[in-house]
């Protein structure tokens, strides 16, 4: 859920005030102090859970009377929704629709969450620190537990204010606690209506007498009046009788207890407390004797089975090469597989080219600058020797194939060649039908002309054809032999046919044209001769056809002249040729016998070869620098080798089967010469810290003998046992002489003053007093038998009278006394109302740590680690009799928090309470509100926590009030500023 935007109609400082909060989750308000950061922080928590009317007044404008504002949400299920708060009471929810809802619905939003559960996981400033730092060290560990637990000090609090409230109640012994007073009202209450009881029987009596005396003013009633009082007097004495038997034991035993009668008991607190201290103190001395003793011992072994200095210093040195030996290990594992890999490659690429050439000859081998050079002329003079005769005889074949066939084409032109005679005869044919055949000159010659048109047009058309196909052949068979495409060719012929076709077509219509065109329109009528038109006509083509013939038959005789000459040509070239490979191959045999391994190679192949054996002449170079480095290497680990070995054999130890094993045993011995010198070192700290805290202590018991001493001297005792026991007798006294004056205090009231010193002094027999009361008793029952109806009527008017006059007080004793004892059960009451939350609270407090304690250290050890700088790793919670600690993993070392500086503890509370909003608060994703929370933090610190930010912002809404710009500006969130 986030916090879109949020306007102020009027709350503390803010009136009229918006404020927008980007898409960014991680929002900085930058203020000064008095800037109203703290007051925009409390109406967010205001917005969102209201509250009390007595808080909205605090926080109501000082010049506007509105109270109120408007907060738009961003929920991740429900959308956009809209809140509005007017005072205390007046709030409108808005869902995503607008439609208004209630604030159930909006509370479901929140998780069901109230304020006070908000502040606790997601809300906290710098005045929970000032509270985190002004408590006493003491209670920081069960603080930091109950932040564990809940995310605030809220727990701690309500605990603390249980266990105060219960102190105040009751204490099982006290007397300033509200139950104890209310108990020792109610029991001297009581004890005062018990007594108001046994005076108002007494004052019955008293009345009883006065009136039956004023009555009767006879002598019976003062014989009867006589007689009670002396019967009343033997039932007093009667009574009183057990009291005095116990008044005179204890007076005697008060005799026997004189001696101690003035012994003062006002240090007898004092000197048991230093009895008891003095106590204490000898066992702790005794008990850190013998701890010393232990560590004395302890550190006597460790120091015989430590090694000495010089050995130790062999060690270190042995130890102190084991990086150098290792990289020696290493480099030695490298370069034998760098040697086995260059003879393997050496190897394969013998193999692969099948040079005849072994690894020691290739050690041997050298190659001239100058080789290269050489044996590249004899592969370009070999190649221009192939090219040369390869062509010479493809020439020659060309040429014989193409004298065959001009011979082959001679033999068919004089095949075709006719006899002179018939020649003659179709020259005489001829001219016969010239000088008889006379046509129409001027029709003749129009058609002449059309004709002569058409056969150029023809014509014209026909060496178009010729030069674009013989364009297009060309080109098709230049580009298939300059790219090496087979089919081109096929597609050259192919064009090369087709214009050849159409040309023979051409040529078939231009020759007929032709014949129209030399052949007569028509014939005189009537006129005779012997040659027709068609026969002059066959015999003039038949003519021409001759004269081609011969044409070409002479020219062919050239041609096959030329070719002899050629060929005869090329015949010289191929004899030459042959004179250049005798003198190549000379040099070949020549090189050969040289380099033996070039005997089965090709000439064509050795430049190659060169670029090879360069190659492998340079694998062998390294494979001969590796096999150097490597005996140097090896050379240098068994020289370590063998000093670790003596050094093993020095001390008496058995050498292990390799050197891997024997530097183990190495760091082995000196692990255990290092726990050995830790633990000497800490055994002296201990050693040391017993003898100080036995220096103290024996100071202490000085100081508490000396101040027991005076104690004993001031009260005339010698030791502590004649006191004690004196002390035992006085209290024994004192008990005796309180019980004395209570008996005493008891015969006051039951006896009358004038009868007190005659009852007092009788003698204790009981049997004299039972006899003397039977006969009172019978003789007043005689005198009474007269008067007893007057008597009664009279006793019980006025017994009415003074019960009724003496029950109303005592009644309003008993309803004061009802009274108070109710308001007893309802304190009880409470009391045990908040025994029960506290034990539930303190249940609660442990169901709670069993479930989520060991996730939340886990947790806020991980933010406390990159808070600082990794300077403590560990968080170790509260055990049975252990506080709150942390842990420097590298260094050993563990702080309780009491140990550590503020700035430190602070940030241990902030991880805490980061680890509880993870841990708790994964499912509602409410924005996690921060003022002021880093005032101890140095630079390094800040930076650290400024990434947490970060990483936080990534998960959920956070917002950050703070008045340090560097903290605000490195935050890399959106900035909003407050100006004051």
């Amino acid at each position: 859920m986030k916090i879109k935007e949020i306007t102020i109609y009027g709350f503390g400082r803010w009136v009229d005030q918006t404020f927008s909060f980007s898409n960014s989750n991680l929002i900085t308000l930058l203020g000064d102090n008095e800037s109203g950061k703290t007051t925009l922080h409390q109406f967010i928590i205001y917005m969102l859970f209201g509250m009390t009317k007595k808080k909205c007044d605090f926080y109501r404008p000082k010049t506007s009377s509105k109270l109120g504002g408007r907060m738009i949400i961003d929920h991740p299920f429900e959308g956009t929704v809209w809140i509005e708060r007017l005072d205390a009471s007046q709030v409108q929810y808005f869902a995503n629709n607008g439609e208004e809802r209630d604030e159930a619905w909006f509370r479901k939003l929140l998780g069901n969450m109230n304020a006070e559960a908000f502040q606790s996981i997601y809300s906290f400033s710098n005045q929970d620190l000032a509270v985190f730092q002004n408590m006493k060290e003491s209670d920081i560990s069960e603080l930091l537990l109950s932040i564990g637990l809940t995310g605030s000090a809220a727990v701690y609090k309500v605990e603390k204010k249980l266990q105060s409230e219960l102190q105040k109640q009751f204490k099982p012994s006290g007397t300033k606690p509200v139950i104890n007073e209310k108990l020792n009202e109610i029991r001297a209450m009581d004890k005062q209506l018990g007594e108001s009881k046994r005076l108002e029987k007494s004052y019955k009596e008293q009345v009883e007498k006065i009136h039956t005396l004023e009555k009767k003013h006879t002598l019976k009633k003062a014989q009867i009046a006589q007689t009670n009082e002396q019967l009343e007097k033997e039932q007093l004495m009667e009574k009183i009788l057990p009291v005095r038997k116990e008044m005179q034991l204890v007076s005697g035993e008060l005799q026997e207890l004189a001696d101690v009668r003035d012994f003062p008991l006002d240090d007898q607190e004092q000197i048991k407390t230093l009895y008891i201290d003095i106590n204490n103190i000898n066992r702790e001395l005794e008990s850190q004797q013998a701890t010393l003793d232990t560590y004395t011992k302890k550190k006597k072994d460790l120091e015989i089975a430590s090694l000495q200095n010089e050995k130790k210093e062999q060690l270190d040195s042995l130890l102190n090469q084991k990086a150098e030996i290792t990289l020696m290990r290493e480099r030695q594992r490298t370069l034998e597989q760098d040697y086995s890999y260059k003879t393997r490659e050496i190897t394969e690429m013998i193999q692969e080219k099948q040079i005849h050439i072994t690894a020691d000859e290739l050690e041997q081998q050298e190659l001239p600058f100058y080789l290269e050079k050489e044996w590249g002329s004899l592969r370009k003079e070999q190649e221009n020797i192939q090219d040369k005769l390869t062509g010479n005889i493809q020439k020659k074949e060309q040429l014989l194939k193409e004298k065959s066939r001009m011979e082959e084409e001679q033999k068919d032109l004089n095949q075709e060649l006719l006899a002179e005679a018939h020649i003659k005869e179709l020259n005489h044919r001829i001219e016969a039908y010239k000088q008889k055949n006379h046509q129409d000159g001027r029709q003749q010659k129009n058609m002449y002309q059309i004709l002569e048109k058409m056969i150029q047009e023809k014509q014209k058309q026909g060496r178009m054809l010729a030069i674009t196909g013989a364009v297009i052949a060309l080109a098709g068979a230049l580009t298939g032999f300059a790219a090496d495409i087979p089919w081109l060719y096929l597609i050259s012929l192919a064009v090369v046919a087709g214009v050849y076709y159409f040309r023979r077509i051409q040529l078939q219509d231009i020759k007929q044209l032709k014949q129209q065109r030399e052949s007569p329109q028509q014939n005189h009528p009537g006129q005779e001769t012997d040659v027709t038109e068609a026969e002059y006509q066959e015999a003039k083509e038949i003519l021409e056809e001759q004269q081609e013939l011969q044409r070409r038959l002479h020219s062919l005789e050239d041609r096959l002249q030329h070719t002899r000459s050629q060929f005869e040509a090329n015949e010289a070239v191929r004899f030459d040729l042959a004179e250049q490979q005798n003198s190549l191959e000379e040099n070949v045999v020549d090189q050969q016998n040289q380099f033996p391994f070039l005997q089965t190679v090709n000439v064509l192949y050795w430049q190659d070869i060169y670029h090879l054996l360069q190659k492998l002449i340079q694998l062998t170079n390294e494979k001969q620098s590796l096999e150097k480095e490597l005996d140097r290497v090896t050379e240098r680990i068994y020289e370590f080798s063998n000093q670790v070995k003596n050094w093993f054999k020095t001390n008496g130890l058995a050498n292990q089967t390799n050197l891997e094993e024997m530097m183990l045993a190495l760091e082995d011995i000196q692990q255990h010469e290092q726990q050995h010198q830790h633990e000497l070192q800490q055994l002296t700290q201990f050693i040391m810290d017993v003898q100080n805290k036995l220096t103290v202590l024996k100071q202490k018991r000085s100081r508490y003998v000396e101040e027991r001493d005076k104690l004993l001297k001031a009260s005339g005792t010698e030791s502590e046992e004649i006191y004690f026991e004196k002390q035992t007798r006085k209290e024994r006294y004192n008990k005796l002489y309180e019980r004395l004056e209570e008996l005493k205090e008891r015969l006051q009231i039951l006896i009358p003053e004038e009868w007190q010193q005659e009852l007092t002094d009788a003698p204790l027999e009981a049997e004299n007093y039972y006899k003397n009361k039977k006969e009172l008793e019978l003789a007043l029952a005689d005198y009474e038998e007269d008067l007893e109806q007057l008597k009664s009527q009279l006793a019980e008017q006025r017994l009415r009278i003074e019960q009724l006059e003496s029950e109303e007080d005592i009644s309003l004793q008993m309803h004061q006394l009802a009274m108070e004892k109710e308001e007893l059960e309802d304190l009880v009451r409470n009391w045990a109302v908040q025994k029960t939350a506290l034990r539930m609270l303190q249940a609660a407090k442990n169901q709670f740590k069993d479930k989520y304690l060991a996730l939340v250290i886990e947790t806020a050890q991980i933010y406390f680690k990159e808070i600082t700088a990794n300077q403590y790793d560990t968080i170790y919670s509260p055990a049975a009799e252990r506080s709150f600690q942390v842990e420097n993993s590298k260094k050993k070392q563990r702080f309780y928090v009491e140990e550590l500086s503020q700035g430190t503890k602070d940030q241990l509370y902030i991880s805490l309470r980061f680890a509880i909003n993870e841990v708790m608060a994964k499912t509602s994703g409410l924005p996690f509100l921060m003022d002021d929370a880093f005032v101890h933090f140095d630079m390094n610190r800040t930076e650290k926590m400024q990434k947490v930010l970060r990483r936080l912002a990534e998960e959920q809404q956070v917002i950050l009030f703070t008045c340090r710009r560097e903290l605000a500006e490195a935050a890399n969130g959106d900035i909003i500023h407050l100006s004051t």
